[in-house]
Order: C-alpha cells, then sequence, then structure tokens
C-alpha cells in the first residue's frame, strides 16, 4: 500500500492525478493499494461526471470570485473545497481484500476513514442520512453533504466525509472530501438555484454537515493526513509505505492536466465517460 500526500494543487492536476491512477492501475490489472491525501490549490468546486457545470453553478458567481471548477471521473453531486483534506484510494478489482462490489468496497475505506477519524480525536460513526433529506432531495438540488447516501461517516449526528467511487474492468477509485474549516458552507453561493434556496441550503448544511475543527480545533491538514493513514494501515492487511510522486509520474500527470482532451472535459459541458456513484 503506498500513500501519496500531496497537499496543495491546482483543480487539473487533482482529477488528473486520480484519474491517472485509475489508468496505470487499469492497464497493470495487478498490484496493490494507492491512497493519496491532497487539497486544493485554489477554491474549487468538483462536480459528478454527468452534472452540468451550465445548469448547476452560477458561473458567473465563480469566475468574479476565482472559484475553479472542475469535473469528477465519479458521479454524485457538487463539492465545494477550500481547505478540506481530499482522499482517493486506486487498487485493482481483483483485490478481493478491498471488497467484491460497490457496497463491498465503500464499507472497507469507511472503516479505514472511522479509524483514521478516531485517532485524529473525531469520534465518528457510520449510519444512514435522516429521512427529512430523503424528502427535500425530491424538491431541491442538493449538495453533496446534503444528499442522502448509503451509510455515512457521522459526527455529533451531522455529515462529515462526501465520498463517490467509479469501477472500470479493472480497477476502482473511490475518493471524497473531508472539510476541515467551515469554508464547506460556502457551496450555495455558487450553485444555480434561488436565493431563498440558497439561504435555505446554508442553513441545512450548518445544521446536518461538519467540518473537523468543529470538533478538535488544532486539526490541520498534516495531522490528519497522518492519523488517516494510521487508519487505512490499521484496518488493510498491506504493508504500507509513504512514496510520492517521482519526475515521470509527474510529467505524465501534468501531460493529462494540460491535454486537449482533458481541458475539453473540464472547461465544457461534455460529461467524463465512465460509471460512477
Amino acid at each position: 500500500m503506498r500513500f501519496i500526500i500531496d497537499k496543495l494543487r491546482p483543480a487539473p492536476f487533482n482529477m488528473a492525478a486520480d484519474l491517472y491512477l485509475l489508468n496505470q492501475c487499469e492497464r497493470n490489472g495487478v498490484g496493490g493499494v494507492t491512497v493519496r491525501f491532497y487539497s486544493w490549490q485554489r477554491p474549487s468546486i468538483t462536480l459528478g461526471y454527468m452534472q452540468s457545470a451550465s445548469e448547476e453553478l452560477d458561473l458567473q458567481s465563480v469566475r468574479l470570485t476565482g472559484v475553479d471548477w472542475i469535473r469528477r471521473p465519479t458521479g454524485g453531486r457538487a463539492v465545494f473545497h477550500d481547505g478540506d483534506i481530499t482522499y482517493s484510494c486506486v487498487f485493482p478489482k481483483s483485490l478481493s481484500s478491498m471488497g467484491n462490489g460497490i457496497t463491498q468496497t465503500y464499507r472497507i475505506i469507511t472503516e479505514c476513514l472511522l479509524k483514521g477519524l478516531d485517532k485524529a480525536s473525531i469520534k465518528c460513526d457510520a449510519h444512514g442520512s435522516s429521512a427529512e433529506l430523503k424528502g427535500l432531495k425530491r424538491e431541491v438540488k442538493l449538495p453533496c453533504f446534503l444528499a442522502p447516501n448509503r451509510d455515512e461517516i457521522m459526527v455529533g449526528g451531522k455529515k462529515l466525509v462526501g465520498s463517490a467511487q467509479k469501477r472500470t474492468a479493472e480497477a476502482v477509485l473511490q475518493h471524497g472530501s473531508i472539510p476541515i474549516t467551515d469554508a464547506c458552507f460556502r457551496l450555495p453561493d455558487f450553485l444555480r438555484i434561488s436565493e431563498s434556496e440558497k439561504d435555505n441550503q446554508k442553513k441545512l448544511l450548518r445544521v446536518k454537515s461538519s467540518y473537523a475543527n468543529e470538533w478538535v480545533t488544532d486539526v490541520t491538514f498534516d495531522t490528519l493526513s497522518q492519523c488517516l493513514m494510521d487508519g487505512f494501515s490499521s484496518v488493510l492487511p498491506f504493508k504500507a509505505e509513504a512514496c510520492n510522486w517521482d519526475a515521470g509520474e509527474e510529467a505524465a500527470i501534468n501531460e493529462i492536466a494540460e491535454s486537449e482532451d482533458f481541458m475539453t472535459l473540464w472547461k465544457t459541458e461534455s460529461p467524463c465517460v465512465g460509471n460512477g456513484l
């Protein structure tokens, strides 16, 4: 199991890196687990691969405030990244220790995250979203941290982690965001919804979702990434080592991020090809 501590990166690099790891795993078909922790050089919004930026986002507000947006290779809903810690976990589909299907894999990675958060003194559990939000989901376009989902990582009755998964013929990618500060609550300002819906979603985010510093004030990217590494290492039966990108890998990722095909997917309405959650 390889850990990559990537810290601050531009939005195109972050998604190109996750795609690079997935593609490498897909080509090789065998190998171990790669777990990456990273953050965002500028405030950024990720959209699910089937979402349209012009339908979901107030693009004028996004541009005026200098917020980046990019589409994920996974599905799901909008997530605002600013000072959060984002994780990705990539592995061959044939690796039975990582689960045989979407639900098993999700639960195994959830256990890793719970162990890591516990080491950071953030006492969480996993259970389903509330019936209140399931009803609301039919009325408005909820962002990721309000959308009901499978077993969620919750703290104090609030959702702390938003995750999504993509499975190809040979490989699996799951990535997700853990907010560290309350910057995550800015998301409704950039959604293409009415002012009253923005106000409603801001209130719901405060009540229904959380961030690490709400529970432990001195949590940082560095401390939390170390705790999460310990969590993955304590749950998964693999020898672990921290090994950041080499020059060749970083060059390959930058080539993807700067390619015409990738930039087209990033800047236009063409959805990424693939399946996700």
